[in-house]
């Protein structure tokens, strides 16, 4: 009688291939303990192309000065000792995927010699994905420039200084972060990236949070599709030095920080664009009148463009000075997000230079607290025929305190005929929502005229 099949061991009958897929995806930790399956897995993991180094760790509850050290070294011993060991004993080929990702408590746990030490051998066994994530800051090793076999790139709390211009002639992928508890020693500076977009003449996405300063920051590539900046920190001496791009491949753009100052000459592919714009007004004078004429050339030159995500920040700016920015149209924006934080009202005129939007997605936390008032705001006076045409979708998140938002939605009830679904929530509903307010709001919102005779109101908290 033949065997039943839940006693075969069809994970071993695997090709090699396809198990050092699966394997790709644990910590090497558990990499390793499979040893125990079988004898065919053994040696197994010593072959693996995905080096997956993950691990964390806290400091005893009760531990006090006195054990701090002890515990320091223990602890650093024994993450040196395994990955040491498991280096030593690897037998692969080349390395696919090789990730250093050290969680602790305590900064000295990783030296910077293990980590410099670590990523060398990567390099030295060709690796193609390589990502570093420290809580101690350390510096990237020289031997990291040179590394030609580099697809994919990640460094946290890793920092970059290179004499010359690196050598990733195949890096396709670059993301640069430094995370806060790093404080100011650590830099990344406009000529370094400078120095990088250089040297990585296929990079297609690149990612950096919390550049010191972009003075001399030009970003020039046409490989590049992907732009992610964030956190950009700008400097007191950093007046007249605004940020260039020049991307004609440029599919995605993302820019949060302080920024003012944009120059942008060549984005002739760019589908997506967010600014997340915050400003300094003690540091700058006339930072007001700067985003605004940047806005100004983003929405002559976005023509193309179809998603636009904007800040607070640059709704405020948009909104006083629309006599002078909002003339040109945005006739292909088709989805646009806001992240709003006074009220609605503002809200009209910017909707006027996007005609053909679908999708309409707002943010909305005004925290003044005032009592409710339904008719505060008179947005009938507003004109619609260029605008709303079009509108499908619309969400809207919102604290509870502010009333302001009912006249908005009554508008574009009223305005948007081809509208299918208006989706609200507010924040803290079951905590803060009295049944009688709650009453109160339904009723308003279901007096509301309609001209889509398919619009949908939906609350959700």
């Amino acid at each position: 009688m033949e065997e039943p099949s839940v006693h075969r061991d069809r994970l071993s009958g695997l090709p090699l291939s396809l198990i050092h897929h699966i394997l790709s995806f644990l910590p090497m930790r558990d990499v390793v303990s499979t040893t125990l399956l079988s004898k065919r897995w053994v040696d197994l993991w010593t072959t693996v192309p995905c080096l997956n180094f993950c691990e964390t760790m806290q400091r005893d509850e009760d531990g006090g000065t006195g054990r701090e050290d002890n515990w320091t070294r223990t602890e650093r011993s024994r993450i040196q000792n395994f990955v040491n060991r498991a280096l030593i004993l690897w037998k692969g080929v080349t390395i696919l995927k090789f990730k250093i990702d050290i969680k602790c408590s305590c900064s000295s746990l990783v030296s910077v010699s293990d980590v410099t030490a670590w990523t060398c051998f990567a390099v030295r066994n060709k690796v193609e994905e390589l990502e570093i994530i420290t809580t101690r800051q350390c510096w990237a090793p020289q031997c990291l420039k040179s590394c030609s076999s580099l697809r994919k790139l990640s460094l946290v709390g890793c920092n970059l200084q290179f004499h010359g211009t690196p050598s990733w002639n195949r890096l396709k992928s670059l993301t640069i972060h430094r995370p806060l508890s790093l404080g100011s020693t650590y830099r990344i500076s406009g000529d370094m990236i400078n120095q990088i977009l250089l040297g990585s003449p296929e990079l297609e996405e690149f990612e950096v949070k919390l550049c010191d300063s972009y003075e001399n920051l030009s970003i020039r590539s046409r490989s590049l599709k992907k732009l992610k900046m964030g956190n950009l920190l700008r400097s007191n001496n950093d007046k007249g030095s605004p940020l260039r791009i020049c991307c004609p491949n440029l599919e995605t753009l993302k820019i949060a920080g302080m920024i003012c100052e944009c120059l942008f000459s060549d984005v002739s592919s760019l589908i997506e664009a967010s600014f997340n714009i915050y400003l300094n007004r003690f540091a700058l004078e006339n930072v007001d009148e700067l985003l605004g004429e940047t806005l100004k050339q983003v929405f002559s030159t976005f023509q193309h463009v179809e998603k636009v995500s904007l800040s607070d920040v640059c709704v405020q700016v948009l909104v006083a000075t629309h006599k002078k920015y909002l003339r040109s149209a945005l006739p292909s924006v088709k989805f646009l997000k806001l992240n709003l934080g006074h009220e609605f009202g503002d809200v009209i005129d910017l909707l006027g230079i996007f005609p053909n939007l679908k999708v309409l997605l707002i943010k909305h936390q005004d925290y003044t607290r005032q009592p409710p008032d339904f008719n505060a705001v008179n947005y009938m006076e507003f004109e619609s025929n260029l605008f709303l045409l079009e509108l499908k979708t619309v969400e809207i998140s919102s604290n509870f305190y502010d009333f302001s938002i009912f006249g908005f939605i009554e508008f574009l009830l009223k305005h948007a005929v081809k509208l299918e679904r208006l989706v609200l929530r507010f924040f803290s509903w079951i905590t803060s929502c009295r049944q009688e307010r709650l009453f109160r709001i339904s009723e308003k919102l279901l007096s509301m005229p309609r001209s889509s005779p398919t619009a949908k109101v939906i609350l959700k908290s």
